[in-house]
């Protein structure tokens, strides 16, 4: 039997809440996305176990078999049947929501392009781990090496932050036709409690309508076949209208995220800069929960700011571009890689070149820390700091021995 999530005491009644419409609760990761699924109104919710993942399906099934999810819940054989249940429902006009980690996301790639190319409307969590050699630790190889999969991917700091992103990529995903992955750390965020807000039914009700159905959709009447054999000319279209709506992510992300603040009271962006100025000497980048680590380091380096990167894919050049544009030009960007994709840069650094290249010419260290869920202490983020100061290499593995 898995812990029941807790409820805290409530205020008493002179305490005025700090978010109106909103229970305080002590939730592990895992239980705060199944809430947010929950409050989403998933209507189907097929199912594989895989550490770290498993409570997340298991609190769901718990939801439904107690009345609390009016949904279909499905235990599949494996992940790539888990992806191709949810690819019928979401054909089917179903709002979907599942769960993987590691190997599972791996095995489900060939219906993870299938999802995106059919333009399906559905948001998964990964719980980040790695492959081989086998490690059920953080990291985030698994997600990483899926960017070119066709899905929108966020990376949450908080479980707070996974609840919320849950709830804005429902919107997100269900106006633009594009799946959604929300992606959080093995253990550090997935079995870990925190302090949770969890909004009232009744106010993401008012947030997030019911899905409508889109252009690909089952119809009786109007029979259609799915999944035939599509000439040149018509992939070609096929691409070309999924290319424009992905340009259109980072602008509406922006702009739920927007709405989700005046609706809820929390704001998030697609970055966030902490003490980036012309003063800054040194950014951090990086993602999830190393970013929180960071940023108690950094009280104790003036001339060093954090990038924090919460949309991954597709790549938030916008917005990166104008976080950075005050920087001096002999600053240096120090990319925090918990991923390893076999190649001499992590994918953090790529990205960021990508994103640079032609508009800024900032040196770039690449640095790998917390693979395979290795800790990253305040000392490891010290060392990364010391290093790029006064040893600067391009590439760097920060506590191998």
């Amino acid at each position: 039997m898995i812990d029941e999530p807790k409820t805290t005491t409530a205020p008493a009644a002179e305490e005025t809440p700090r978010y109106r419409r909103h229970q305080e609760r002590i939730l592990k990761g895992n239980f705060a996305a199944a809430e947010a699924a929950r409050l989403c109104r998933v209507g189907f919710v097929p199912a594989y176990p895989i550490t770290p993942q498993t409570t997340i399906v298991e609190r769901l099934s718990e939801m439904v078999a107690g009345g609390e999810l009016d949904a279909t819940y499905i235990n599949m054989d494996s992940e790539h049947s888990v992806f191709a249940a949810a690819m019928g429902a979401a054909l089917g006009g179903e709002r979907v929501f599942t769960a993987t980690a590691g190997q599972g996301l791996f095995y489900a790639h060939e219906v993870l392009q299938a999802i995106a190319h059919f333009r399906l409307p559905m948001v998964m969590c990964n719980v980040g781990r790695p492959s081989i050699p086998w490690n059920i630790w953080s990291d985030q190889s698994d997600s990483l090496s899926q960017r070119d999969a066709g899905w929108i991917q966020f990376y949450g700091e908080s479980s707070q932050e996974v609840l919320d992103t849950i709830i804005m990529s429902y919107l997100l995903s269900e106006q633009l036709n594009i799946p959604v992955m929300v992606v959080l750390d093995a253990f550090y965020q997935s079995h870990t409690s925190e302090n949770i807000w969890v909004p009232d039914q009744e106010l993401v009700d008012e947030f997030l309508p019911p899905r409508r159905p889109g252009a690909m959709r089952i119809d009786l009447g109007h029979p259609r076949a799915f999944g035939g054999l599509v000439p040149p000319e018509h992939y070609y279209k096929f691409n070309y209208n999924w290319w424009k709506d992905a340009q259109k992510v980072e602008a509406l992300s922006d702009e739920i995220a927007g709405r989700f603040a005046r609706h809820f009271g929390r704001a998030y962006g697609n970055v966030e800069a902490v003490n980036i100025g012309p003063h800054t000497r040194l950014v951090l980048v990086a993602v999830s929960s190393i970013t929180t680590t960071a940023r108690g380091v950094i009280r104790k380096y003036p001339d060093v700011g954090l990038l924090k990167l919460r949309l991954l894919r597709p790549f938030p050049k916008a917005s990166v571009l104008k976080v950075l544009e005050s920087l001096p030009e002999d600053a240096v960007l120090a990319n925090v890689e918990r991923n390893f994709l076999g190649d001499a840069e992590g994918a953090i650094q790529q990205e960021m070149k990508r994103a640079l290249y032609g508009s800024r010419n900032f040196r770039m260290l690449d640095f790998y820390a917390g693979v395979g869920g290795k800790d990253v202490p305040p000392l490891t983020i010290e060392k990364i700091i010391y290093r790029a100061k006064n040893e600067p290499k391009d590439f760097n593995w920060i506590d191998v021995g």
